[in-house]
């Protein structure tokens, strides 16, 4: 992990954040908002992309539970 990389997010950024959007900040409310926001979609067998994706984690959730395929993106290579 680079020293830029740990500067962006290391503990105090993830803190700070997580104060302003509560846990799970990168999605404010974890998977919990995008379940509202997806409850009425069909998202079967779409194929759905996702900038700045993080680790996926949503993504995941959303292809286990919604049977759609995922194209993720992040500048971050880890």
């Amino acid at each position: 992990m680079s020293d830029a990389h740990e500067d962006d997010h290391g503990d105090a950024m993830v803190t700070m954040l997580e104060l302003v959007w509560g846990e799970g900040y990168l999605s404010p409310d974890g998977p919990q908002s995008v379940r509202k926001i997806v409850a009425d979609l069909d998202l079967a067998d779409k194929l759905v992309l996702d900038i700045s994706c993080g680790l996926g984690g949503v993504d995941i959730m959303l292809a286990r539970d919604h049977g759609c395929r995922i194209i993720a993106l992040d500048i971050e290579a880890p």
